[in-house]
């Protein structure tokens, strides 16, 4: 299973990025909601988990894009 995980703060995402791996997890981050809508095409993750208020594209953005891309 792959999860993007998507948060404007690199220490979140390092943090998660080390838990989830340790669950055995393949792990993508991105760290705005520009590169998580590219990330969405390119890794095509079974999980998203984003921080809600990011610059340039919120994550309800991206998880609106997640959910067309998935239908």
């Amino acid at each position: 299973m792959k999860i993007l995980l998507v948060d404007d703060e690199t220490a979140i995402l390092d943090t998660l990025t080390i838990l989830f791996k340790g669950e055995g997890w393949e792990v993508a981050t991105a760290d705005s909601g520009p590169k998580a809508l590219a990330a969405l095409e390119d890794e095509k993750p079974d999980i998203v988990l984003t921080d809600i208020r990011m610059p340039g594209a919120s994550g309800l953005d991206v998880l609106a894009e997640a959910r067309e891309i998935d239908a």
